[in-house]
């Protein structure tokens, strides 16, 4: 039975020991190694650009004491790129800081990049330009869309080197997108983003694509280069819908990337509540 997870000493020369971090999909026994042990985690969702720098260590302090092993984040291109080429990493966006912050939690990090997040976000996330420049086509192998993605990563993704696990740093994993299976069907377009992820951080990073439990076959692509996860909420059928992942991807862990314990309001609406007996039922089946 594959581990379930919510949103390694090696002697080096010859008279000295060190130790090598690593963070690794074991696929042969459908689990996280990491540093060498079998390793299931449970996420925050915590958005480090909706909550102010002054609040970020309470916050992870309490997600920590709350029995969190992990925080996990979106990246808002359009915050970090309000105009072209012009870039903000201070204040409520310096995500740096806040990388550090988890780091000094001791706590690990999933990096949810996209280009496109949702989040409940404005043109979920991307920046608005886009949409100013001549025949742009977001979301696809639109060659407009992937030379500002291309510029964008290329600015973003190096930074993180050294907060990566194996560095010393928090990040265990890093999104592809979000739920794209929601939106198309072009596993070109899911391949060229993947290619540039590796360009800037390497092959040997877990990286991770999520999408709806019927969405899956649109949304990714069937290598262990890339770890398909699903997202369901309390109203869901874990079984099921962990059955409908082992149909596409039939080894590696069972990761909710987003399991929705609350839901949002829409305007008008009633206000949206969910029990806590029925989230309570889920987790710990």
């Amino acid at each position: 039975m594959p581990l379930i997870s919510l949103s390694i000493l090696f002697l080096t020369g010859i008279v000295s020991i060190a130790t090598e971090r690593s963070f690794i999909v074991d696929w042969d026994h459908d689990r996280f190694l990491k540093d060498g042990e079998p390793f299931q985690y449970a996420s925050a969702g915590m958005h480090y650009f909706r909550i102010p720098a002054a609040y970020w260590n309470d916050r992870v302090y309490a997600a920590k004491t709350a029995g969190m092993t992990t925080i996990q984040t979106y990246v808002a291109w359009g915050q970090h790129e309000p105009f072209p080429g012009t870039y903000d990493f201070n204040g409520n966006l310096d995500i740096f800081k806040f990388m550090q912050v988890v780091a000094d939690n001791d706590m690990t990090l999933i990096l949810r990049v996209g280009p496109y997040i949702c989040a409940e976000w404005n043109f979920g996330g991307l920046p608005p330009w886009l949409l100013g420049i001549p025949r742009m086509e977001v979301r696809s192998q639109n060659t407009a869309f992937l030379d500002r993605v291309n510029k964008w990563l290329s600015i973003f993704l190096p930074n993180l080197k050294s907060f990566l696990y194996k560095n010393g740093g928090p990040i265990i994993m890093v999104q592809v997108e979000n739920e794209y299976g929601s939106f198309g069907c072009d596993h070109g377009y899911i391949n060229t983003l993947h290619d540039m992820f590796k360009k800037y951080l390497g092959d040997d990073v877990v990286y991770f694509t999520t999408d709806g439990p019927g969405l899956i076959k649109c949304g990714s692509i069937n290598t262990t280069a890339l770890l398909t996860t699903i997202d369901f909420g309390t109203g869901g059928d874990p079984a099921g819908h962990f059955s409908a992942l082992e149909k596409y991807q039939p080894h590696g862990p069972h990761v909710n990337s987003e399991f929705y314990t609350g839901w949002l309001d829409h305007w008008g609406h009633a206000h949206s509540t969910r029990g806590n007996a029925r989230t309570h039922s889920r987790v710990t089946m």
